[in-house]
C-alpha cells in the first residue's frame, strides 16, 4: 500500500482575492472564514508548492510553511506566478519547474504527470495527475483533453471560476459537473479557483451538490486532505 499524501489548499480564489474591495454582496460580506480566499495554490506534503500567486508569502506564513523545497507551475498567468519573484528573493536556490504537456517526473517521492489543458491562447496550461489517482486542474476552458485522466482517477480538483456560462477561458461549473458526474470512479470532486459568484461557501456547496451529488464539494483556504 502506498503512503498517503497530504494536500493543503493555501489559496482557492480565482484571479482576485475574495472579498473583493468595495463589494457588498453576500459573498464578500460573509463572516465565514471559508469565504476569505487568496489566489490559487496547492501544497503537497508541506514541501512541494503548485503555483505561486501574488499572495504566496502571506499564505506560507499563515500556514507556517518553512521547509518548501520545490515549486511546480501549471501556467504563466499572474494569479499563478505573481509571487515567484517574492519567493526567489528570499530563496534564490528554490527549484522552479515550469511544466510541459507530457512531462512525467518525481519530486521528493511524489509522482507527477502533466497533460495539456485548454485554457489560454497566450499561455500553455497543464493539468496534473498526482500519484496516479488525483487530478488537479485549476483552470480550464474545456475538459476534452482531460477526460481520459479523470476517468482513471479517484479524486479531482477542478476549476470553480464561473457559474452559469463559460467565460474568459473558464468552463462553467454546471458544465464541469455534467462532464464528470458520470465517472463513478471519482469518489470526491472539489472546486478550487473559486470566483466572485456572489454566493457564500455554504450556498455554493449546496448548489454543486444539488446539480451534481454528494461527491462534489468546494475547497477553501486551509483545507487539508489526505489522499
Amino acid at each position: 500500500m502506498k503512503d498517503k499524501i497530504i494536500l493543503r489548499f493555501l489559496g482557492t480564489s480565482s484571479g482576485e482575492a475574495i472579498p473583493r474591495e468595495g463589494c457588498s454582496c453576500f459573498q464578500c460580506l460573509s463572516k465565514d472564514k471559508k469565504d476569505k480566499r487568496l489566489r490559487p495554490s496547492l501544497l503537497v506534503n508541506c514541501r512541494i508548492l503548485i503555483d505561486a500567486g501574488p499572495d504566496i508569502l502571506k499564505q506560507l506564513k499563515t500556514n507556517q510553511i518553512q521547509n518548501l523545497e520545490s515549486v511546480v507551475i501549471t501556467h504563466e498567468h499572474e494569479d499563478h506566478i505573481g509571487g515567484l519573484k517574492h519567493l526567489l528573493r528570499i530563496r534564490r536556490d528554490l527549484p522552479i519547474i515550469r511544466t510541459k504537456p507530457g512531462q512525467h517526473f518525481k519530486l521528493l517521492g511524489v509522482d507527477f504527470f502533466a497533460f495539456k489543458v485548454l485554457h489560454s491562447k497566450m499561455a500553455v496550461t497543464v493539468g496534473l495527475v498526482i500519484e496516479g489517482d488525483t487530478v488537479y486542474i485549476p483552470d480550464s476552458a474545456s475538459l476534452d483533453l482531460a477526460l481520459k485522466y479523470l476517468q482513471e482517477s479517484k479524486m479531482a480538483i477542478l476549476d470553480g471560476s464561473v457559474l452559469g456560462r463559460s467565460f474568459g477561458g473558464h468552463l462553467a461549473i454546471n458544465e464541469i459537473i455534467a462532464a464528470v458526474k458520470p465517472f463513478n470512479g471519482l469518489g470526491k470532486i472539489y472546486f478550487t479557483h473559486n470566483g466572485h459568484t456572489k454566493k457564500t461557501h455554504k450556498e455554493m456547496l449546496k448548489l454543486v451538490q444539488t446539480v451534481g451529488d454528494k461527491r462534489f464539494s468546494l475547497a477553501y483556504d486551509g483545507l487539508e486532505l489526505k489522499v
